[in-house]
C-alpha cells in the first residue's frame, strides 16, 4: 500500500463512528512484517489508532504467516459462514484483487457485500498506475474509480479518489531500486520481471481508492 493510500484510507476510517467500522476484517492482510517494516506507514494510518484504542482488528489471509488470524477463501461458503457469524461492521480490502484470476474478481467482490451488514462499509484500494508485481500473479487490473465501483453494485460510493505517491523515489528506495538492477543472482526469479520496473523509477505511482456503503 502507498504512503499516500493508506493515509487517506486511514483518515476517513478513523474520522467515523467507530461503531459503524469495527470489528474490522483486514482481507489480504499478508505479514505482519508487510505492515509493520516493510511499509510502517499502513500500521502508523490505519491499524495503530484502531490498537491504541482497543478497537478490534481481526486480519484475514489465504496464507498462516506471523500476523495472520484467520486462514481462509471468501469465495469458500464455510468460510464466509465463519465470518458471518464474527459480525465484522466493514473491511478493508487493498492491492489484493490484481493478484488473483480475472474470472474470479467479481465472486470477490460479491463475497464482501454479503459478509459485511448492511450499512456496514468496503474500504477498498488498488493499483491504477503501478508496475507489474506479481504475487504470485499480477493480471494488470487497474480500475479508476468508476470501473471499480461496477464491481460493488449493491453499494453506494461514500468517497473515491485516485491518489499519487512517491515513495520507491526517496532516496534511499532509489538507490536500493537501481542497485537492484546490478543484482541478478539476488532472487532471480524476482529479477526476471524487474526490467519491466525500471521505467518507473522515473514515474509516479497511482492507486484508485473507493469507501463504500453497503
Amino acid at each position: 500500500m502507498l504512503y499516500e493510500e493508506a493515509k487517506f484510507l486511514g483518515e476517513i476510517l478513523h474520522s467515523m463512528d467507530p461503531d459503524d467500522v469495527f470489528p474490522l476484517c483486514n482481507l489480504g492482510s499478508s505479514h505482519d512484517d508487510l505492515v509493520k517494516v516493510r511499509q510502517p506507514w499502513i500500521d502508523e494510518f490505519i491499524f495503530k489508532p484502531a490498537r491504541d484504542k482497543g478497537y478490534e482488528v481481526l486480519n484475514v489471509d489465504l496464507k498462516q504467516n506471523p500476523g495472520v488470524d484467520l486462514v481462509g477463501d471468501v469465495t469458500d461458503p464455510e468460510f464466509m459462514k465463519q465470518l458471518k457469524e464474527i459480525g465484522f461492521k466493514s473491511v478493508i480490502c487493498s492491492n489484493l484483487l490484481e493478484h488473483v484470476p480475472t474470472e474470479n474478481i467479481s465472486e470477490i467482490c460479491n463475497s464482501l457485500q454479503e459478509f459485511i451488514p448492511k450499512d456496514g462499509y468496503l474500504f477498498i484500494s488498488g493499483p491504477y498506475k503501478f508496475p507489474y508485481h506479481p504475487d504470485p500473479i499480477d493480471t494488470m487490473f487497474r480500475p479508476n474509480v468508476e470501473a471499480f465501483a461496477e464491481y460493488f453494485p449493491n453499494t453506494s460510493l461514500v468517497d473515491g479518489k485516485i491518489i499519487t505517491s512517491n515513495d520507491h523515489r526517496a532516496p534511499l528506495e532509489l538507490v536500493k531500486n537501481v542497485a537492484r538492477i546490478f543484482m541478478p543472482f539476488y532472487k532471480p526469479s524476482e529479477w526476471l520481471f524487474y526490467p519491466r520496473q525500471i521505467p518507473w523509477l522515473f514515474r509516479n505511482y497511482k492507486a484508485t481508492c473507493l469507501v463504500l456503503k453497503n
